[in-house]
């Protein structure tokens, strides 16, 4: 991607869900060059905390597939505190996935796993441009 693609988002603050540290990391390095403020939330409880305690978030990335609390019930209970709050979900299991849930749980959009970055930026530049 070159530079004159890469979107301003300084001071947006987008939330990542995600219990694996290495999908993180992708995510830090994709959108480093954003200027985007990221938080990360390890498991559906934490990000449910998050989205009450920071009105600041502008934007969720969920993991659908988490110990304590999936993505599914995260996004609704989030959705519950925040109607507006964009949530976009990111999974591996495309395959099972079922996109009616993910809709009818609140998410906004959702993107396969493995996420290639142009893929990822135009589904964030929907809610953040």
């Amino acid at each position: 991607m070159n530079n004159s693609k890469t979107p301003d988002w300084t001071g947006k603050k987008i939330m990542i869900v995600e219990d694996v540290e290495t999908n993180m990391l992708f995510f830090r390095a994709a959108l480093s060059r954003t200027k985007a403020t990221l938080i990360w939330a390890r498991d559906g409880m934490e990000s449910i905390q998050l989205c009450q305690s920071d009105p600041g978030i502008n934007l969720v990335l969920m993991d659908l597939r988490m110990p304590n609390l999936d993505g599914f019930r995260a996004t609704e209970a989030i959705k519950a505190i925040r109607p507006d709050l964009p949530v976009i979900a990111q999974t591996t299991f495309t395959d099972d996935v079922d996109t009616d849930r993910l809709f009818q749980a609140g998410c906004d959009d959702y993107l396969p796993k493995p996420i290639h970055l142009d893929d990822l930026i135009k589904a964030i530049s929907k809610f953040l441009d």
